[in-house]
């Protein structure tokens, strides 16, 4: 009688349909926990889920309103849905079509397309903060619309702070976890509240969640290094959960750097190698990539700024060596970063209005930015430094002119731009590059121009708020000064 026994290697590896893309992809046994896998969430790697987020499809497109039912179906299982009350379902379906899309701005990344759809649909602290952030950025449009705020604005504050108090009450649980997913929970969380705050002008809560944030970062970092033998800024510019939280507080570290009010607890990204990678040969595959190592290199410019302010150069004494070397390297990683930049630029060969054209002009008026600020921060009390520069101000002006008659055409309005929403957003964009012309050139007639951009905004950018740095812009220098002198 023959034997039954088939040998192990002709029995192969069982298959599972209903795993998630992930788990198929890497050929292994898929627990198919909803809505994200444990096997992928507890290795920290992109659990594609079951249908409901990998595909990348252009969901904002979806109008509001119509099904809120049908439309979380694309997002969430249906016991969450089923769950929760007809007013959060509007709002999560807000979150889901507008939030979610507006925040990044011009440069979408994974946290906010599809990490925090999957914490959403896992873990109530990260649903509850969604919730109340939904409706703080749906309440900045009735800002603008000051009769429809009028009309409720005792129940949508009472909506925001029921589900923030909520969140924080299902987040206590994991502040006595040690394990990386709960960490990572809270990372999330204290990014959702960042900019709930943000959006409710309340920026000295805002900046201790960010503070905080950061520190638990650095915490995890040491962490990783020390038991799980795992660097999280090994590749700074990879698709992972833990490289996309880190993105985006870096990108929230940087905003509050440009007012003074960046953090110490992100310094260890000094030592990931970041200019050692920005050489020669250096090339973006998008414009998010690009983004990422100017981040790094902006890193760079404020850390030595603020060497400089610790220990600043008399007259014309000579700066010490290590001082002077490291600014060598950050320019000379700026112009690599430059030659990298044009390489993509041409690659994109349209002058049409996308958002590749946004984001690679925002990215060039930073990197002249950048330029300016590294070749002044060796100097800091010495503000005459900056007339060398006349021209890169004037320069940065008119191309922030350009993107704005840019943003309001009709074809990048269907792009980034929904007729229902505020212009406000939660990352970079124009205000910074303003102020910093505002407050830094001391041409009246450039700095008026910056002043005047500025006077005919009035969104927010994450910690940014254009009405409340008017005062600022105004008051560093009277426009009494005359035309083409120099104010004092």
């Amino acid at each position: 009688m023959a034997s039954s026994h088939v040998p192990e290697r002709q029995r192969g590896k069982s298959k599972v349909k209903s795993g998630c893309r992930t788990c198929k992809l890497r050929r292994v046994k898929c627990d198919e926990a909803w809505p994200v896998c444990y096997r992928c969430v507890s290795t920290g790697r992109i659990c594609e889920g079951y249908g409901i987020w990998g595909g990348g499809g252009d969901h904002a497109r979806r109008p509001i309103g119509i099904n809120t039912v049908r439309s979380l179906r694309k997002f969430f299982a249906p016991t969450l849905i089923s769950a929760v009350s007809n007013d959060e379902g509007r709002c999560l379906e807000w979150f889901t079509y507008r939030t979610a899309i507006k925040l990044p701005g011009a440069f979408h990344f994974g946290f906010w397309g599809t990490l925090v759809f999957q914490a959403v649909a896992k873990e109530p602290a990260v649903l509850h903060a969604a919730l109340a952030l939904s409706s703080a950025h749906k309440r900045d449009i009735l800002r603008v619309d000051s009769s429809a705020l009028a009309r409720f604005p005792y129940e949508q504050q009472h909506f925001i702070l029921q589900h923030y108090g909520q969140a924080i009450h299902h987040l206590r649980p994991h502040f006595s976890a040690p394990d990386n997913w709960s960490i990572r929970v809270a990372l999330i969380t204290c990014l959702i509240f960042i900019y709930t705050d943000y959006f409710q002008g309340h920026y000295k809560a805002s900046n201790i969640h960010l503070q905080n944030g950061l520190r638990l970062l650095n915490e995890f970092h040491a962490r990783s290094n020390t038991i799980d033998n795992y660097s999280l800024f090994k590749e700074p510019c990879c698709d992972s959960v833990d490289a996309w939280i880190i993105q985006a507080f870096a990108r929230l570290d940087v905003q509050a750097k440009f007012l003074g009010q960046g953090s110490l607890y992100l310094n260890f990204m000094l030592d990931d190698g970041a200019l050692k990678s920005i050489g020669p040969g250096l090339t973006f595959q998008t414009r998010n990539q690009a983004r990422q190592y100017l981040d790094r290199l902006f890193n760079h410019i404020f850390h030595l700024n603020q060497e400089c302010h610790d220990r600043p150069c008399l007259g014309d004494q000579q700066h010490p060596s290590d001082i002077l070397a490291k600014q060598q390297k950050i320019r000379h990683g700026l112009d690599f970063w430059y030659r990298a930049y044009k390489i993509s630029e041409a690659y994109m060969k349209t002058n049409a209005p996308t958002a590749d054209v946004v984001g690679y002009l925002i990215l060039h008026i930073y990197y002249t930015m950048a330029l300016i600020m590294v070749d002044n921060c060796l100097w800091p009390a010495d503000e005459s430094r900056y007339d060398a520069h006349t021209t890169s101000f004037d320069w940065i002006i008119k191309k922030l002119k350009y993107l704005r008659d840019l943003s309001q055409s009709p074809a990048l309005s269907e792009i980034i731009h929904y007729s229902d929403m505020s212009n406000s957003v939660g990352d970079l964009g124009a205000l910074a590059a303003a102020y910093y012309v505002a407050i830094k050139c001391r041409v009246r007639q450039v700095r008026h121009g910056a002043v005047e951009y500025l006077n005919a905004l009035g969104h927010h950018e994450s910690i940014w708020n254009a009405p409340l740095i008017m005062t600022p812009a105004t008051e560093r220098f009277p426009t009494t000064t005359p035309r083409g002198t120099m104010a004092p």
